[in-house]
């Protein structure tokens, strides 16, 4: 598993923390997990699995974004969290196939009820039909047209999942708050979404 969280923009300060806890929970499912800021190593490797944490900005040049595409359409699987969806603004294929949106704004942090409206999922049938948690919320350019929708804060979705020719992505809007590492639920959330994207 590769993990990359670099930033060319905002630097979410959860970051090392995030890092620690998906890096735990990708060896507790026995991946060797590369933890980086060195797009780079996407070329040295076809990895089981790419994660995007909490990146920003226009991090990939031409050759990584060619080799992020190559290997999960051939069957590599791609998480995206929170800040994922402030990435590679200027590449379609990332935000409109990938990700399936990119982030436009977000209200201050707020306690809400994410409404999980796909309880079957690997990353969403542990949890109650409605999850109260206190994080940023953001609003998309869009609703993710052909993905699955697994959750909703405000009758927006918040995380969703789909098939991207042999591969899969997952997508979950939660992840500002350092505390959110620490959420035994959540944690959960991305042990099934790796579990899911790596099948």
């Amino acid at each position: 598993m590769l993990v990359i969280s670099k930033t060319a923009g905002y630097r979410h300060t959860s970051i090392e923390t995030g890092l620690k806890s998906v890096s735990d929970l990708a060896m507790s499912l026995h991946f060797e997990v590369v933890a980086t800021e060195d797009c780079s190593l996407i070329l040295e490797d076809n990895y089981d699995v790419v994660v995007f944490l909490n990146t920003t900005g226009d991090i990939l040049n031409d050759a990584e974004q060619n080799k992020l595409k190559t290997i999960v359409e051939s069957g590599a699987g791609f998480i995206g969290i929170h800040a994922a969806a402030d990435t590679e603004y200027d590449w379609p294929w990332f935000g409109e196939t990938l990700l399936g949106a990119w982030f436009v704004s977000h209200p201050p942090i707020s306690e809400e009820v994410i409404q999980v409206v796909n309880n079957s999922h690997p990353s969403t049938k542990h949890l109650p039909k409605q999850w109260q948690c206190r994080d940023e919320w953001y609003v998309f350019d869009r609703t993710p047209s052909h993905a699955t929708i697994l959750m909703e804060v405000n009758s927006h979705p918040i995380a969703w999942c789909d098939t991207v020719g042999k591969g899969r992505s997952l997508y979950t809007g939660r992840g500002h708050t350092e505390e959110s590492y620490s959420d035994q639920q959540f944690l959960q959330h991305l042990k099934g979404a790796i579990e899911w994207v790596s099948e």
